[in-house]
């Protein structure tokens, strides 16, 4: 789990949840701020819809006013009274969508006063607008044609021309948007007013935002679900660049070269590690040859040296002990001499196929040493272990049954070991575990060869540290 987190395409995807649940969030935040003037909005969007509609309905040409009355173009609207109200168009208007509506003509202020209030409306100042059509009637179903509207509707009309707001028209709450009447002569020639009941205004608004609303969720996931589509194209590309990267870090080169399917700089990238693989693959092939013996297919002393290093830097770093074997083939001067150089090669490459034989159940680096001299380094072995290899080695190669008709001390051929075992410690350094092999081996070829020793190289320190204190 830990390990999923540390994903590039996990990041990402976690920015971009984020980042989608911080967007929606200031959407709706927005959205919801704005509500109120989108309503508003909606509100006069609608209305003035339905003033342009009862335009429609009563006629055409322009509002003036003649012999008192006002006209919209030839078509009489209304003086003020039953007779000459035009109320058709109003009431169709009314029954079809619920929308009440009425035209005014622009009188003078004399004589207007003030209008008691009632069980369903306030009080209020007469203005200078005088009803002269218009879709409803009063609570007690008398028409309302001949009243005035109320002076503070008419000082804003004529003020901004415009005015809009809620208002209690026969006992409901109704928004309302009022616009005054242009005549020919640029001058105010009356006033029209269209309202609908805040509830259907507030459902209208409802269903348009939630239709407005719906679109955005709607683009916004597709969207989103694009951009995902792409992340992830993105995240898929770079983890296959990560797998490969970790291949070569591991120290294995990939048989296969990347291949992306995009056409920017993840895909120079992908070029660029093609490149390089196949670089260090040229380089691997070069320092394998440089550090391989070619007879032996074993390390040679420059891979002996690279290894031996780091290993027993590790070695010392950790405290876990190592083995040191330095062997050789007993009287192989008297082999050469007598079987020639051919044969003796042979009896090399023998011996190095016995000991790559025992690092495939005893893991351990081989080396040529030089000449028919081999190096073997063992690592984190107990003590048993490493006299088991050297043992095994011993009796596999006697089992051989390698001739070796001019050696004084058997009839086949034979091999000397000398074997530093330790923890390597502040005063120790490589060389110094292959002196002391290699004073093993030749205890063991001074004490008749065919043999092995193995030597602690912390007694040896012990010993070399007080004959320099007693110094």
């Amino acid at each position: 789990m830990k390990h999923f987190f540390h994903r590039l395409g996990t990041k990402i995807s976690f920015i971009f949840i984020v980042f989608v649940l911080a967007s929606s969030g200031f959407i709706f935040f927005f959205m919801h701020r704005g509500m109120k003037h989108m309503e508003e909005q909606l509100y006069d969007s609608r209305l003035e819809a339905d003033i342009n509609y009862i335009e429609d309905l009563i006629g055409s040409g322009s509002w003036n006013i003649k012999d008192g009355a006002i006209y919209l173009g030839d078509t009489l609207v209304g003086d003020g009274t039953d007779e000459n109200a035009n109320l058709e168009p109003f009431l169709a208007h009314e029954q079809k969508t619920g929308t009440f509506s009425y035209v005014f003509i622009i009188c003078e202020d004399e004589g207007l006063g003030y209008v008691e209030s009632t069980d369903t409306q306030k009080g209020y100042e007469q203005g200078h607008y005088l009803r002269v059509a218009g879709s409803t009637k009063d609570p007690d179903g008398n028409s309302i044609v001949g009243t005035y509207i109320s002076k503070d509707v008419a000082d804003v009309l004529d003020t901004y021309g415009e005015y809009k707001g809620e208002a209690n028209v026969s006992g409901g709450i109704i928004y309302c948007l009022y616009h005054t009447l242009i005549g020919e002569d640029d001058k105010i020639v009356g006033a029209i007013v269209v309202g609908r009941s805040i509830s259907e205004m507030k459902s209208f608004v409802t269903t348009t935002l939630i239709t407005v609303i719906f679109s955005i969720v709607i683009i916004f996931a597709i969207s989103a679900s694009v951009l995902l589509v792409f992340i992830r194209h993105w995240t898929h590309t770079l983890e296959d660049v990560s797998s490969y990267m970790k291949l070569i870090e591991e120290g294995t080169f990939p048989e296969y070269k990347l291949q992306l399917r995009t056409h920017d700089e993840i895909s120079q990238l992908a070029a660029g590690m093609n490149s390089l693989v196949e670089a260090l693959k040229e380089n691997s092939v070069l320092r394998i040859k440089s550090e391989t013996d070619p007879l032996t297919g074993l390390a040679n002393r420059f891979g002996l040296s690279r290894y031996s290093e780091n290993i027993f830097e590790d070695s010392y770093k950790k405290h876990t002990p190592i083995a040191i074997f330095i062997l050789d083939i007993d009287y192989f001067k008297q082999y050469n001499d007598n079987y020639g150089h051919p044969a003796g090669d042979e009896a090399i490459v023998m011996l190095s196929e016995l000991i790559k034989d025992i690092a495939e159940t005893h893991p351990l680096f081989a080396s040529r040493y030089g000449g028919d001299e081999f190096l073997l380094i063992m690592h984190n072995y107990s003590k048993p272990d490493v006299e088991a290899v050297a043992e095994i080695l011993r009796e596999n190669l006697y089992n051989t049954n390698f001739v070796h008709a001019f050696s004084p001390i058997s009839d086949r051929l034979t091999i000397s070991q000398g074997i530093c075992y330790g923890i390597p410690d502040d005063y120790q350094h490589m060389n110094d575990y292959l002196q002391l092999a290699d004073s093993a081996l030749y205890d063991v070829k001074e004490e008749g060869k065919n043999n092995y020793k193995i030597v602690d190289a912390q007694i040896h320190e012990e010993y070399h540290q007080d004959a320099s204190n007693k110094s």
